[in-house]
């Protein structure tokens, strides 16, 4: 299913809901929610970030100065090169994670049509500040409140593909960890 257009909202839904409550009031609970919502999906990505950024520093402190170190290829062994491998996929996976994302040309040139409030929708070469000025200026709390969960549904995607890539990243990382554990209790 296509997303609306924001120019193609109904605008004549009554916004009051089924509850017996102001208009103002629940429109405002409703644009707090969704800002609530956009800040704590833009907190978990921080957070992402900052795990992607302990895991490669402690990825790269053992390669450098653990037990088993990248420098003494000629003596690593099985175990040496299985921790290598490990540890650098870790690092692929963790840097994936970290790297920026946005949609794609294609999806931001049609993302202005239903989205005011991303930085990819607003970045459109098809929008023009004037206009958006003047959008803003005669926006109807329907099509502000649509375009902020539109927005926020395309940060919650980025911020699934962030954790998927953060998730390999851990796993390789503790399959190293676990070979160094080995090492150091000299299993092999």
């Amino acid at each position: 299913m296509a997303l609306k257009k924001l120019d193609d909202l109904d605008l004549s839904v009554d916004l009051h809901g089924c509850e017996g409550l102001d208009v103002n009031y629940v429109s405002n609970i409703r644009s707090q929610y969704l800002f609530a919502q956009h800040r704590t999906m833009i907190t978990q990505m921080q957070f992402a970030d900052a795990k992607a950024a302990a895991l490669i520093a402690l990825i790269g402190l053992i390669t450098l100065r653990g037990p088993i170190k990248i420098s003494d290829t000629a003596n690593l062994g099985l175990s040496g090169y299985v921790f290598l491998f490990a540890a650098g996929l870790a690092v692929v996976f963790t840097l994936l994670s970290v790297f920026p994302r946005y949609p794609s040309k294609a999806k931001r040139e049609d993302l202005i049509l239903s989205d005011r409030w991303s930085w990819p929708a607003l970045a459109s070469k098809s929008l023009k500040p004037e206009d958006f000025a003047d959008y803003i200026r005669t926006a109807e709390i329907s099509q502000l409140l649509y375009s902020l969960s539109i927005s926020n549904c395309y940060v919650a995607d980025i911020l699934l593909s962030k954790y998927r890539m953060l998730r390999y990243g851990f796993i390789f990382g503790l399959i190293a960890m676990l070979i160094v554990g080995i090492k150091i209790v000299g299993f092999f």
